[in-house]
């Protein structure tokens, strides 16, 4: 049985863990360059914070367009797709 500590503790990580989906769902990190999205999605997968990236931003799914240009490095898809209201595309961490 666990103990009431441990109880509150996954109850709060749980929590936590729908909060970042419902915000993860309304918007996508996107960036400039492709090496940028890269190192985003490399730190991501390391379990580590990820990286502050000059070229990155948080961009609300309702203004990504459809997909520009395609790359395939390691497996793992990148799309650069087209922002309501942005000049040329940006680069979304799958």
């Amino acid at each position: 049985m666990l103990s009431r500590t441990r109880l509150a503790l996954a109850v709060t990580a749980l929590a936590w863990a729908n909060a970042a989906s419902a915000q993860d769902a309304a918007a996508v990190t996107a960036c400039d360059t492709l090496i940028a999205a890269r190192r985003v999605d490399a730190a991501a997968g390391s379990g580590q914070a990820p990286p502050v990236e000059a070229d990155c931003r948080r961009v609300p799914r309702s203004r990504i367009g459809p997909v520009e240009q395609r790359a395939l490095i390691g497996g793992a898809p990148y799309e650069c797709m087209s922002v309501v209201g942005g000049g040329r595309c940006l680069w979304v961490v799958p």
